[in-house]
């Protein structure tokens, strides 16, 4: 008898508002091999049935329109794997590229479970989903990234706190600081990227990221505090009057457009409602390149569609550096492919190789 792809053992609680929501999530895991424990909505009730029935692995449905008190994530252990959803499959069918899209959410959960080893590789890696899954820690090995093309090294400062002196590595626009401001892009699949990203990252590492994450708005205090959990670097909701400095991970309000100033300083607006993504990775991307230029950079991680192929551009012109994930370790990977279609991404990889390579950019070869 031929083995399952799927472990039959795999225990799934299963958050979210809508009861539709959580009667359809339930459907498609258990008809893919899994076992849904607890199904709940928000409140005391998650907790005494997670607490009477553990999970190997915890989804969680997230609704711009809702607003649940998620901080009960905050009692639950490090040690169960979240995958967070923040767009949900509405009017999906269970048949054609649904059923495929829910077999491929039951490997990414038994994986997040178990390791990568749990689970075969699915063959409908190229189906786009409807639905945010961040991509599991990668376990075998990744595909060979490829050689960097050129690019130009900038060393890095000899303090972490605004530079007060020579105008070495002049941004495009005359600012204050010499600081490294690195944008990390994220959409469909993107929080666990980023997640592993900012785990490898080394403390001491002379940058500060701007992560812009398509998320819904009530949710990017969560997204902080759940990141910062895993890396050295503090991570921050951003904010007007804030000053960036290396160590710093600032998250775009997904219904704010952020603006630099030239000493550092940010400056949050309101998006404008014609705005296609949220927040919009092209815009934060070409507003870091117009202030840091040849000190910007940027990687693409999972996402669905192509935001963050205008801002690659935009940095490139500038003199900075463009890498994104590569194709094998991500959910989806319409916006690396996208950027990649520029001609200006010099490197792609894994998350956690390319937080290894970033080290080695700046910390290695001075």
């Amino acid at each position: 008898m031929l083995e399952p792809k799927i472990a039959t053992t795999t225990k799934v609680a299963v958050f979210a508002s809508s009861q539709d929501q959580r009667q359809l999530l339930h459907t498609m895991l258990e008809q893919n091999g899994l076992d849904v424990v607890v199904s709940e909505a928000a409140g005391d009730q998650f907790l005494t049935e997670l607490q009477k029935n553990p999970a190997d692995v915890l989804l969680i449905d997230l609704r711009d329109d809702e607003d649940d008190d998620l901080d009960f994530l905050d009692t639950l252990s490090d040690d169960i794997p979240i995958l967070f959803n923040d767009s949900g499959p509405e009017g999906v069918s269970l048949a054609g590229s649904g059923d495929n899209w829910a077999k491929k959410l039951a490997a990414k959960l038994t994986e997040m479970a178990h390791g990568a080893k749990a689970v075969e590789k699915s063959s409908a890696d190229d189906v786009p989903f409807p639905m945010v899954k961040p991509q599991t820690t990668q376990t075998t090995a990744a595909k060979p990234a490829p050689a960097i093309t050129k690019e130009t090294r900038i060393t890095s400062p000899t303090t972490t706190t605004t530079a007060t002196s020579g105008p070495a590595a002049k941004p495009a626009a005359t600012a204050a600081t010499q600081l490294n401001v690195w944008v990390l892009g994220a959409s469909l699949g993107g929080p666990q990227a980023v997640r592993q990203f900012l785990a490898a990252i080394q403390e001491g590492l002379p940058v500060v990221f701007i992560l812009a994450q398509h998320i819904g708005a009530n949710h990017v205090s969560l997204l902080a505090e759940q990141l910062n959990r895993v890396t050295a670097f503090e991570v921050l909701p951003g904010k007007t009057g804030h000053q960036l400095q290396h160590g710093e991970v600032i998250l775009t309000p997904a219904d704010k457009q952020l603006s630099i100033t030239d000493d550092g300083f940010l400056a949050l607006t309101q998006a404008p409602p014609a705005t296609i993504y949220s927040p919009s990775i092209d815009n934060v991307m070409t507003e870091v390149a117009r202030c840091y230029g040849e000190r910007a950079g940027t990687i693409i991680f999972s996402g669905m569609g192509d935001d963050g192929a205008r801002g690659c551009e935009s940095i490139a012109e500038k003199g900075g550096i463009v890498w994104a994930q590569d194709i094998a370790s991500c959910v989806v990977s319409s916006m690396p492919d996208q950027a990649r279609k520029t001609g200006k991404v010099s490197y792609s990889a894994n998350p956690e190789q390319l937080a290894k390579h970033l080290y080695e950019y700046y910390c290695k070869a001075k």
